[in-house]
């Protein structure tokens, strides 16, 4: 999926691969930030490929694309599958466990930040590309995220009048009761 590479070319400069966390500057003085930490992998306890209950597939007509893993420099990661909506013109979407968290995403500063709850975990999502048919949700899981990477062209017949991010997020808000509570 070339949003994938998209989203992973964006995420890439969350960890810059240096030892310790970041210096700044506050009036004048240096101060030592915490910066959060990267996990050595991608939190476990939920398969994004295996443990999505397939009504939630059914009920947004979608089929299994293959494998979507994939690395970034800094040692960022991404474990999961691709999704499209059968019968074509519709929303694609790769559902991937990252060790990027919350945070992490949120210090990145994307335009069209908004948090909120899927299911009963904090999520956030942005837009991390120049257009607005794609769109990203992270979901909270002990270190790292659920992320739900979505590309919606407008060209789409089935789904293109519909917001990326709405997409996005409604598919989180119904997954996310299917990640464990100690994932």
């Amino acid at each position: 999926m070339t949003l994938a590479l998209g989203v992973t070319l964006a995420l890439a400069g969350c960890q810059d691969g240096k030892d310790g966390p970041p210096s700044t500057s506050t009036s004048g003085n240096a101060t030592s930030a915490t910066a959060p930490s990267l996990a050595a992998d991608v939190p476990h306890g939920f398969d994004p490929c295996t443990g999505i209950p397939a009504d939630v597939l059914a009920s947004e007509n979608l089929k299994a694309t293959g494998r979507a893993d994939t690395d970034a420099p800094g040692g960022v990661m991404w474990r999961g599958c691709g999704w499209v909506v059968r019968g074509g013109g519709g929303y694609a979407v790769a559902i991937t466990a990252s060790n990027l968290t919350l945070d992490m995403v949120r210090a990145k500063n994307f335009r069209d930040t908004s948090e909120f709850t899927a299911g009963s975990r904090r999520a956030i999502s942005t837009h991390q590309a120049s257009d607005d048919a794609a769109c990203v949700v992270n979901v909270e899981m002990k270190g790292g995220s659920l992320d739900f990477s979505l590309d919606n062209p407008k060209s789409n017949p089935a789904t293109g009048n519909i917001d990326a991010c709405q997409l996005a997020r409604t598919l989180a808000d119904k997954v996310a009761p299917s990640i464990p509570a100690n994932a």
